[in-house]
């Protein structure tokens, strides 16, 4: 091989090798930190409910009309049922098992693949409206404060996301953020099975199982006052703790606390009078160990993409810059000497 064909190899090494280095750490890197459109997890719960006996409740035996310390298991899936360009269509569907008795709920999301926030959905797909706001992800190297908004279901309301500080799980750095709901019920799914309203007597008998502000009160002027049946509402209130693993955004660890209370108005004031439902689970240690087997895998991935690779093709182009520069430099010939002619000796041929 010439001297001048091996340079214009060694160059057009290097320069093939920093435009593959580019391409690994912007455009592939970017796309594999979005949402995959093969996106299919099921994770795996573990607590204890507490529920309303209607039928307890409509005999008349309102002292035990609610039943606690119920154990439950919970099964969650969330799977991307198809993808438009930036925009992925997910289901995310939660069971919970109370003994037999099995509560299946499943809600729709339009979610933007990189940010995983709400967006607008598809032609002829029917979502929730959860535009902005977080729902069922969180993204790769989440941010570290409060800018994130959360969708909460039930009560279709939009909440803020706190940051809380950074924690280990199954070995790794997560951020961990606290989500706080408190608001009237509106998921017909879960409003449906409740009463709208109760007879005034039933109301009466559950003076004994109320709060304190609550029997304050619905005195007996009070009671008389209100309408017969009672119209209920019901509020929905939520506490979610997500520990989100700093470089995937894959949630390793949850604790979740939900509660729907039946309430009235009386005297203009809203007022509580018991909890229908009350759930309070967290991921269990089996899902929470595959859940971090993922983060490790992804996150092996993510480094090789973003940092190691590109860096590796980098140093092998400069390597080769430097041979050329050295090959270059070692053929360049010395500058020749004058020499004056020996005496005696012509000049001239």
């Amino acid at each position: 091989m010439s001297a001048r064909r091996s340079s214009i190899v060694l160059i057009t090494m290097a320069v093939v090798l920093v435009a593959v280095a580019t391409v690994v750490r912007f455009v592939l890197a970017p796309n594999v930190t979005k949402l995959p459109d093969d996106t299919d997890q099921t994770v795996h719960y573990a607590g204890e409910a507490m529920m309303l006996d209607s039928k307890a409740l409509q005999s008349g035996d309102t002292a035990h009309a609610l039943k606690s310390d119920i154990p439950v298991t919970v099964d969650r899936r969330v799977q991307v049922t198809s993808t438009h360009g930036d925009t992925a269509v997910l289901k995310d569907a939660t069971t919970i098992h109370l003994g037999k008795q099995s509560l299946p709920s499943a809600k729709t999301y339009a979610l933007d693949r990189e940010s995983r926030r709400g967006t607008s959905p598809p032609a002829s797909k029917s979502v929730e409206p959860s535009r902005g706001a977080l729902s069922s992800a969180f993204p790769p190297d989440a941010a570290q404060d409060n800018s994130y908004r959360y969708y909460d279901s039930t009560t279709r309301s939009i909440v803020p996301v706190r940051y809380t500080g950074t924690a280990k799980r199954e070995g790794r750095a997560v951020n961990v953020y606290e989500i706080m709901v408190s608001a009237p019920v509106k998921d017909p799914a879960v409003l449906t099975p409740l009463p709208p309203s109760l007879p005034k007597k039933l109301v009466a008998g559950l003076l004994p199982e109320l709060d304190s502000t609550a029997r304050a009160r619905l005195t007996p002027a009070a009671l008389s006052a209100l309408p017969d049946p009672v119209p209920i509402a019901y509020q929905g209130h939520s506490t979610l703790v997500a520990y989100i693993d700093q470089q995937t955004g894959i949630a390793i660890d949850q604790t979740v606390s939900r509660t729907v209370v039946a309430s009235t108005t009386v005297g203009d004031e809203p007022t509580s009078l018991m909890p229908v439902s009350s759930f309070k689970f967290s991921v269990t240690p089996a899902s929470m160990r595959e859940l971090g087997d993922k983060a490790d895998s992804a996150g092996l991935l993510l480094t090789l993409l973003t940092d190691v690779t590109p860096l590796v093709l980098i140093a092998v182009a400069a390597a080769l810059l430097l041979i050329y520069f050295l090959q270059r430099r070692k053929r360049q010939p010395d500058a020749p000497a004058s020499q004056e002619p020996a005496p005696g000796e012509s000049t001239t041929t």
